[in-house]
């Protein structure tokens, strides 16, 4: 499967657990895990928002599957205990050679 993530509030700081374990879990399913962009098609697409006041995507998303989550959807719920229970997966947040950690 091909599977896109949406950070909604931004990665430009604090990484979503959610999603990190969501890739995690895909990617031990052998799936494409990938940040979403509007040009390509998903199998699959989770949608993650912490806070109310970030604005949702407003675009058309390539998908045959959207999952939204998080506080920021209102949604209080967790994730299913397999996908709960993996590592998260650090990698989709590398930071460039450019870039400072801190």
């Amino acid at each position: 499967m091909r599977i896109g993530l949406v950070d909604v509030d931004g990665h430009g700081g604090f990484p979503n657990l959610a999603l990190m374990r969501i890739s995690a879990y895909h990617k031990a399913q052998g799936d494409s895990v990938v940040w979403w962009n509007g040009f390509e098609h998903y199998d699959r697409v989770y949608m993650s928002k912490v806070f109310t006041f970030s604005h949702d995507i407003d675009t058309v998303i390539y998908a045959d599957e959207i999952i939204r989550g998080g506080t920021g959807y209102k949604d209080y719920g967790r994730l299913p205990p397999e996908i709960e229970a993996m590592a998260p997966d650090y990698t989709i947040y590398r930071i460039s050679s450019r870039q400072s950690a801190f």
